[in-house]
């Protein structure tokens, strides 16, 4: 490095030790122009031919050039220093040179830069960050976490690197929940306040070590997805996503469902490889509420396209997911008239978060009732947060691969464990479920073992089997959902429909009552479904598949053992195939299917 930049502040010194940095002749400073303590000033010739020096504008510095990983969108680092003495950096895009530079100028100024208001002083402003070209380089990403498959740098929102000091985040529109993933307090702080009253409460501890999963998402080659936390209101679950958004910012890091799901685009693109923590699902749009679901565990967002109308690069992310809500997915996207589909319950795991032993919680560590506690811990949440999450991963980045195999055989054990204990037939989904709560697990006890909880070996684990005990009982079993769905679905369409869209065939005189959109008909306890009312039933869905699972939970009567229809009753004209199914599927046991 020249001698004449040994002065200027590394890339990844922290700011306040750069502000007190101040080069005599920083690197790559074009000629003509100097550095003084008012600022940066210009040479010119006055009338007689004498050279004399004119201010420019308030300090300001280029500390490196600035290119994408694919060697192109260069640009410059700068710094500029607001008028109250505090510096600013921004990863500026080359291309803002272009045309009269006002775009460049506007966010200077908002970075609080002074410039001249003097004739000619735009264009010698231009001048002077088009030439000024320091021998560093840095690597600019676009997004926050994890800034590329290989793991090698963590960016956090309010600009702060983990692991290499050569990459800087570059954005026009950084939202604002960006400011709010920010350090406040130690982690001891934290560690006494928040998460040591986790420690006993399953949903707590299970929130929090799913806010430390993110970073492993990536490590593991995951798609993102996480818990949704559902009950009455006022029962402490939006407590629950605040102690878990303290992992990494402020209470303001939880976010409303309520927003679009462009807007929700834009949070998750932001909250890679941390968190993304919605409250009140019933306030999303129930037409997009499934879309969203997909669109965050599934990491990818729209095709658009840039200034220019080429396309820009489709932005991705992993991200786990904290909800919660009075209503299910599935109750909400049947506000819609849509249904559910059993990848989604995969996705966002449905816990009831409302009968522990005081609302959502169960320890209230000394705290009168849970209205207490919950108000403890708000507090606690707002004065620290913010230094758990970047601890974690900086512990993890001492030995990347040891932390990532470790992850995956907590993982396994795990899931050979609930298998054992509590799943003993599970099918691929349950699996998948077992395989994502045993990812949350991981995160917990590794940050348990690396000193970042403060809890007991084991309190993950522990806390992960009630939420599969929590999980299993709601869903009814473990066998494949979309089986007990089509089951549930037959079932309950007989319930309604029985006695007004089934003609009964076992009168002794004919039925003459008006049969409105027939479905089929009914005959010694059994009920006859015709193709298109079985079709129509289980649109949306595979129909054979729907037939399949009434067969396999014995609810399904066929003449021939190696086909799904039977030949409808003799009183039938024509006699045409359809589906015959028992009428025990009203009362009967489906453990078969679970």
């Amino acid at each position: 490095m020249p001698d004449d930049v040994a002065n200027i502040a590394p890339i990844g010194l922290a700011y306040d030790e750069a502000q007190k940095v101040q080069p005599l002749r920083p690197d790559g400073l074009p000629r003509d122009f100097r550095v003084t303590d008012a600022g940066i000033e210009f040479q010119v010739e006055d009338d007689n031919g004498n050279a004399e020096w004119r201010w420019l504008c308030t300090p300001i510095r280029v500390l490196a050039l600035s290119r994408g990983a694919d060697g192109k969108g260069w640009g410059r680092l700068v710094e500029i220093r607001d008028p109250d003495g505090r510096w600013h950096r921004w990863a500026m895009p080359a291309e803002m040179f272009a045309g009269d530079g006002i775009d460049l100028r506007r966010e200077c100024f908002r970075l609080g830069l002074l410039l001249s208001n003097a004739k000619g002083a735009n264009q010698k402003f231009s001048i002077l960050l088009q030439n000024w070209k320091p021998s560093d380089r840095v690597v600019t990403c676009e997004r926050l976490g994890w800034t590329d498959e290989t793991c090698t740098a963590f960016m956090l929102g309010n600009g702060e690197v983990i692991g290499r000091d050569d990459v800087v985040f570059q954005s026009e529109n950084l939202p604002g929940i960006a400011a709010e993933m920010h350090p406040k307090g130690t982690l001891t702080d934290w560690k006494d306040s928040v998460s040591a009253c986790c420690a006993g409460n399953p949903l707590m501890v299970m929130s929090v070590s799913l806010a430390l999963s993110g970073p492993f998402l990536e490590l593991l080659k995951q798609d993102g997805g996480g818990i949704h936390l559902r009950g009455e209101s006022s029962r402490g679950k939006s407590t629950i996503l605040k102690a878990a958004a303290s992992v990494w910012g402020s209470p303001e890091f939880v976010q409303s469902w309520r927003a679009t799901s462009n807007g929700l685009e834009g949070v998750a693109v932001v909250s890679n490889s941390s968190l993304i923590a919605l409250d009140e699902m019933s306030e999303v749009d129930a037409k997009e509420a499934g879309r969203v679901v997909y669109m965050l565990s599934n990491g990818t967002g729209k095709a658009r396209a840039s200034r220019t109308g080429t396309t820009r690069p489709v932005a991705h992310w992993r991200v786990p997911i904290l909800s919660s809500g009075e209503l299910s997915l599935a109750d909400k996207m049947a506000e819609a008239g849509q249904r559910k589909r059993a990848g989604q319950d995969v996705r966002l795991i449905d816990i009831p978060a409302d009968n522990r032993a005081h609302g959502a919680f169960d320890s209230l560590h000394g705290m009168a009732d849970g209205a207490a506690f919950a108000e403890q811990l708000n507090m606690a949440a707002a004065q620290h947060y913010g230094t758990a999450g970047p601890e974690f991963v900086a512990r993890i980045l001492e030995d990347l691969e040891t932390a990532t195999n470790k992850a995956q055989q907590l993982i396994e054990e795990f899931v050979q464990m609930a298998v054992a204990e509590l799943a003993p037939k599970p099918d691929g989904q349950v699996r998948r479920v077992l395989a994502r709560i045993g990812l949350i697990v991981a995160a917990g006890e590794m940050a348990t073992a690396l000193q970042i909880t403060g809890w007991k070996p084991g309190e993950a684990t522990d806390a992960g089997l009630e939420l599969v005990r929590l999980w299993l009982a709601e869903r009814g079993g473990t066998g494949a959902q979309e089986a007990k769905d089509a089951i549930d679905r037959t079932r309950a369409f007989i319930v309604k429909y029985g006695d007004s869209r089934f003609e009964d065939l076992d009168r002794e005189a004919p039925d003459q009552r008006r049969i409105n959109d027939r479905a089929g008909w009914k005959i010694g306890g059994n009920y006859y479904f015709a193709k298109d009312a079985w079709d129509e039933l289980h649109r949306g869905f595979n129909p054979m598949n729907a037939a399949r699972a009434v067969r396999d939970a014995g609810f399904l009567i066929r003449e021939q053992k190696d086909r799904l229809q039977t030949k409808l009753p003799s009183e039938v004209e024509g006699r045409p195939r359809g589906y015959c199914v028992s009428s025990n599927i009203l009362g009967g046991d489906d453990d078969e299917c679970a």
